[in-house]
């Protein structure tokens, strides 16, 4: 055994994814036959069921299995054609019902209202179309992420080939920086290490080992024996033999389950197209009423036929389609400013909704990098345990300083370019496909080893002047028997192996501990203490790594076991680490009734760690694992998904499961993720929420929302301004119905009383259009409630609630009451039925323009609107008066609208009573509020 001083402390200087391959889950699509468990079985099997050797396939055998399994590529749908794009805009129910009013007018040779509902409908169905022609296809972007070449094995001889002429039982060969080009049954690995959080959400590169034993239901990112097509080889090297390509891959699958999902619908959309079922139904059925008085008085035809129509048009608020779409795309607009960019108008208006937000894990509530959290020197580990790094290197900088020696030289990673330049380890080629430009801060190579880089990094240790200053001499590269690595350098004169690896395998090996006063014997209790820390770290969910040093007397040959007697160091836990500002988030959501949910390819005691950290988990809530999930009938995941917050190893398609359950259950559900295995899942979900900077194409092009910051905050602003979106389209709403009801209660009663239309069609259609639109545009953008997150979401359903149908009812039928009676009064005591029809048509316009002021609110009166201020109601309330105006003051006008004009008491009478229907809103908000307050004193 080595003396004490044969240790020599190293001086540093401060400066320097479960579906089972063996068949589909219930309700996934189905493959025509179930394929092997390629990852349970020996690779000589693989061989001889794929019918290839180590040599690889005849250039022969390879075109006859190209020829009829096509190439290795994913396939495509053609895009959506602009007939079918039109086909889609006009299938709404409230524009078929305006196209069917706009033939029927021009058949009557009303070609006023004819034109204009008909641009009407043009112009809204142009803005559905340009919003939809700028979506791209998920499918095309996961085409993109194919590798453009493999390395392969044929006839002996190994070449290079297009990635998409490979076959099964081609032999192919990884190296570090390489993109696996297919699945791949691996028949070697060394120190093989693949990144595969793109499928599986796992942020740490998982180890591969051909000879593993794997069992057959084991989840994918447990599959030690393959590769799967689209990861990365973040180090080692390997050999594979193609067992599956194209759309038979684990990504070709997500293809096939992204292309089968065609659910396009939202809760807006749902609430809409009920909307304009109703309004359609009411439409048909007055008309008919009106039609069948009208004979039964004996009244000509077609002069019925077009009062019809007009009841017909009177039902439907025609600007209601493009003003719910005009106010969504401004609400794109202030999403923008605030990184989240809107990919589906609709979107913005779902989120509002959201009552529960499902979120990905890696890249989404954490950072996507490994960070060392906790730092258990030599003397700490029989005191005071683990201490964060900072702690840890203010109480023992020498010994902090060898630790920070062993990380940084005994690591193959390196910062990327922008952080000083990377770094070639020993053997690499020129341009070695791992050695490019990243952004700053990140890191070249398996994220463990370059999270030691930043520990070295973070406490002014720069591994780049330590690799200059001790250059490596040999090394022991990783592997999974020993779980260990070492390298070897000289230092003033002295030969030092630098190790690193798993506390298991270290420790037995360990013969001394490294204290503040140099290396001393290890005892027992020493061994304990060690073990004691990293199960402690473990707990926690970090990834233990313990270090050591030995001196050597010289540099060693390839066949000297140099991990022995080793002084140990210390050890260190490492993260993922949350993203600062996400439990405020979470909390923020939870305070709106938003239940956030996590669901991830990570280990289950992972999981429910970061989600307690972020209180996302919390004691009584529910943990379920891939595996608990795939002996779960529907039902049972329905109950799961109501009480778990967490759910852990899980395959892209439990993902879908999740987001159905919670949909079938009625959930309006917001899905957040950004790699391939979220894909189906933001699909699917009511509305998709993908990460703009980690995010993969294949993610962002399935997403409704992408959120270019990768900020979970970012989603806060979002429910935020889709709840703003939501309540001002019901604003929208209620001030557009009120008037409408009250039209339709007019010409009703009219034509019951057997008196000539109060109303003509084109006054029906200024009423809705002209001095309706400008100010349901400025509703549209009233300023969201300071109290908006603090009530619960808005459930899918009907666009108005009980308390808001009945507030209209009320508006409509009192604004009916006094423009009924102003037509009486114009036609009686002004002896012209032109004047009533005038002074009807005045009550209804400046009322509605009135209204539009007392709509700001539900319960707040009109000159208290704690939401703040709303300048650009003002001008639509004067644009819409003037509009008015114009009307009734220019006689040309006039006389086509049917009316004639009023002497200075009619104009009294009619302003009288349009402020009145304002005066009868504010009462009714008043009692409103007195009950409130009496509910709850």
């Amino acid at each position: 055994m080595k003396s004490h001083s044969d240790h020599a402390r190293p001086s540093v200087s401060p400066a320097a994814v479960k579906r089972a391959h063996a068949g589909a889950a219930p309700g996934e699509p189905a493959r025509t036959t179930a394929p092997p468990a390629w990852h349970a079985k020996q690779a000589e099997d693989v061989f001889e069921a794929v019918k290839s050797a180590p040599e690889g396939l005849s250039n022969a055998e390879v075109r006859r299995r190209l020829a009829e399994n096509g190439p290795n590529e994913l396939a495509s749908k053609p895009p959506k054609t602009l007939g079918a794009m039109i086909r889609e805009q006009l299938g709404d129910p409230m524009v078929l019902i305006l196209l069917v009013a706009a033939v029927l007018s021009a058949l009557l040779q009303e070609w006023a209202e004819a034109g204009i509902i008909a641009a009407i409908v043009v112009v809204n169905a142009v803005i559905g179309i340009v919003q939809e022609r700028n979506a791209q296809s998920s499918l095309e972007a996961l085409r993109n992420m194919s590798a453009p070449s493999a390395r392969v094995v044929r006839d002996g001889i190994e070449e290079i080939v297009p990635a998409r002429d490979l076959v099964v039982g081609d032999i192919v060969q990884l190296g570090d920086g390489s993109m696996v080009p297919a699945d791949l049954r691996l028949t070697q690995a060394a120190s093989l290490r693949i990144q595969e959080s793109s499928l599986t959400g796992e942020s740490v590169a998982v180890e591969k080992d051909a000879a593993a034993t794997v069992a057959v239901g084991a989840p994918l990112g447990d599959r030690a024996t393959m590769a799967f097509a689209t990861a990365i080889v973040t180090g080692g090297r390997g050999t594979g033999v193609v067992t599956a390509t194209g759309m038979h891959t684990e990504v070709g699958q997500i293809a096939s389950l992204l292309e089968g999902d065609e659910e396009l619908d939202t809760p807006l959309k749902r609430k809409l197209a009920s909307f304009g079922k109703l309004l359609t139904i009411i439409g048909v059925a007055a008309a008919v009423v009106v039609l069948a008085i009208g004979m039964a008085y004996g009244r000509p035809f077609a002069p019925m036929l077009l009062l019809a129509i007009s009841l017909a048009i009177s039902v439907i608020p025609e600007s209601l389609p493009a003003t719910a779409t005009i106010v969504m795309a401004l609400g794109v607009q202030r999403m923008a400013k605030h990184q989240a960019l809107v990919r589906r108008l609709p979107a913005v208006e779902t989120l509002g909704g959201a009552t529960v937000v499902c979120t990905d894990k890696t890249g989404t509530l954490t950072e996507n990098r490994m960070s060392v959290v906790r730092v258990a020197l030599g003397p700490d580990l029989d005191r005071d345990g683990a201490d964060t790094p900072g702690e840890a290197a203010h109480a023992h900088p020498a010994l902090f300083g060898d630790l920070a020696f062993v990380a940084a030289l005994c690591n193959d990673a390196n910062f990327a370019e922008s952080e000083g330049g990377a770094q070639n380890k020993p053997g690499d080629a020129p341009g070695n496909s791992a050695a490019q430009a990243a952004s700053p801060g990140s890191i070249i190579g398996d994220p463990t080893e370059g999270a030691l880089l930043m520990l070295a990094r973070d406490h002014n240790i720069d591994p780049s002047e330590l690799r200059g200053a001790y250059p490596r001499l040999a090394e022991r590269p990783f592997d999974s028997d020993r779980k260990r690595m070492s390298t070897v350098h000289e230092r003033d004169g002295q030969v030092v192996a630098a190790v690193k690896g798993a506390l298991d395998g270290m420790l037995p090996r360990c013969a001394f501990l490294m204290d503040d006063g140099g290396p001393r014997p290890m005892t027992e209790e020493d061994r304990a203490h060690a073990l004691a820390v990293a199960a402690q770290l473990s707990g926690e969910a970090l990834r233990v790594l313990a270090f050591a040093l030995r001196a050597l007397p010289g540099v060693p040959p390839e066949s000297e076991d140099i991990e022995q007697d080793l002084v140990l160091v210390g050890l260190v836990g490492m993260m993922d680490p949350p993203r600062p500002d996400v439990r405020a988030a979470v909390e923020t959501c939870r305070t709106a009734g938003v239940r956030t949910v996590m669901i991830t390819g990570d280990h289950a005691a992972t999981a429910r760690a970061i989600g307690a950290e972020l209180a996302i988990y919390r004691p009584d809530d529910l943990v379920v694992t891939g595996e608990e999930l795939d002996q779960m009938d529907d039902a049972q995941l329905d109950k799961a998904a109501r009480q778990a917050t967490v759910f852990a190893r899980v395959s892209p398609f439990h993902k879908l499961r999740i987001v159905r359950a919670l949909k079938a259950d009625g959930e309006v559900t917001a899905m957040t993720g950004d790699g391939v295995n979220d894909a189906p899942a933001l699909k699917a979900a009511d509305i998709g929420v993908a990460m703009g900077i980690t995010g993969t194409d294949v993610a962002k092009d399935a997403s409704d929302m992408i959120l270019l910051d990768d900020r979970f905050t970012t989603i806060v602003y979002a429910v935020k301004e889709g709840r703003r979106v939501h309540r001002n389209i019901q604003k929208v709403v209620q001030f557009l119905v009120a008037d409408n009801l009250a039209e339709i209660v007019v010409l009703l009663i009219a034509v019951a009383l057997n008196w000539n239309a109060p109303l003509t069609a084109v006054m029906i259609l200024w009423v809705n259009l002209a001095t309706a639109t400008l100010p349901a545009l400025a509703l549209g953008v009233e300023p969201a409630s300071k109290h908006i997150m603090e009530h619960p979401p808005l459930r899918a359903g009907t666009l108005l609630e009980p308390r808001l149908i009945k507030r209209v009812v009320f508006q409509g039928l009192f604004v009916a009451a006094f423009a009924l009676l102003a037509f009486v009064i114009g036609r009686d005591l002004g002896g012209n039925e032109a004047v009533g029809r005038t002074m009807a048509f005045a009550v209804l316009t400046f009322s509605q323009v009135l209204r539009s002021l007392n709509q700001r609110s539900t319960t707040d009166p009109l000159w208290n609107r704690e939401g703040g201020r709303n300048p650009q109601l003002g001008w639509a309330v004067a644009a819409s008066t003037a509009l008015v105006l114009v009307v009734l003051l220019v006689p040309p006008v006039l006389d086509a609208f049917g009316g004639a004009p009023m002497d200075a008491w009619q104009w009294a009478v009619a302003v009288g009573l349009a402020v009145l229907s304002l005066v009868q809103t504010e009462i009714a908000k008043a009692i409103g509020r007195w009950r409130e307050e009496k509910r709850t004193a």
